[in-house]
C-alpha cells in the first residue's frame, strides 16, 4: 500500500502542477500550483516509509537504481491508473477543479482514514504517523480547492461550467467505484 499511496501522490504531483500554467482562473492556477507540491511532500514521505520497510533487503549504496524498493512503487490497481490517465486528460478549469475536488481529494481522505483505523500501534506507528500527517493536508487541500471551485461557479458563466464539472466528476467517479486510488483494501499495509 505504501508504494501504491507513493506511486499515486507522485503522479498527482506530476499532473496538477502540469495544469496550472494552463489554468485560466487566477485563484485556480495559485491554488493547483500549491496543490501540487503537497503531493509532492506527500509521495516523499510515502516513498521514506517504503524504504525503511525494506532496509533488511535493501542492498545498500552502490547498488542499482531499480532496487527491490523502486519495483513496489506502482499503481495500486488498473483502475487507480486509468483514472489518473483520466484525470491528466481533462481540459478546462470547471471539469480539471471538478474531478480533482469532488472525487480524487474526497475519496484521498476516505481511503488514508480507512488505512489508518486499521493500524496497529506496535506494527504501524511509521505508517500511522504519514497519514496522520497527510490527512491534514489532504482535508486543507479539499476545503481550499471546493471554495476555489465554488467561487468559480459563482461567477458569470457558472451555469456552463457546472455541466462541464458534473461530467467530468461524474466520469472519473465511474472509473474508481469500487476501486478507490489505493491498492485493493484487503492488502496489508
Amino acid at each position: 500500500m505504501v508504494g501504491a499511496w507513493a506511486w499515486a501522490e507522485r503522479r498527482l504531483y506530476e499532473l496538477v502542477g502540469a495544469w496550472a500554467p494552463s489554468t485560466t482562473a487566477p485563484p485556480a492556477k495559485i491554488w493547483l500550483a500549491s496543490a501540487s507540491q503537497h503531493h509532492a511532500w506527500r509521495a516523499q514521505l510515502w516513498q521514506e516509509r517504503l524504504a525503511g520497510r525494506l532496509a533488511p533487503a535493501y542492498p545498500g549504496p552502490g547498488a542499482p537504481a531499480t532496487g527491490p524498493e523502486l519495483d513496489l512503487v506502482r499503481p495500486g490497481s488498473p483502475e487507480a491508473e486509468a483514472a489518473l490517465t483520466a484525470l491528466a486528460g481533462l481540459d478546462g478549469d470547471g471539469a480539471r477543479l471538478g474531478a480533482y475536488c469532488r472525487v480524487i481529494l474526497p475519496r484521498t481522505v476516505v481511503a488514508y482514514r480507512s488505512w489508518q483505523r486499521r493500524c496497529t500501534a506496535c506494527a504501524d506507528r511509521p505508517v500511522a504517523r504519514v497519514l496522520a500527517l497527510n490527512l491534514v493536508d489532504v482535508v486543507a487541500d479539499w476545503q481550499e480547492g471546493s471554495q476555489v471551485l465554488t467561487e468559480l461557479l459563482d461567477q458569470p458563466g457558472g451555469a456552463e461550467r457546472l455541466s462541464e464539472v458534473a461530467a467530468a466528476s461524474t466520469d472519473l467517479e465511474r472509473l474508481l467505484v469500487g476501486h478507490g486510488l489505493g491498492p485493493d483494501s484487503s492488502r496489508a499495509s
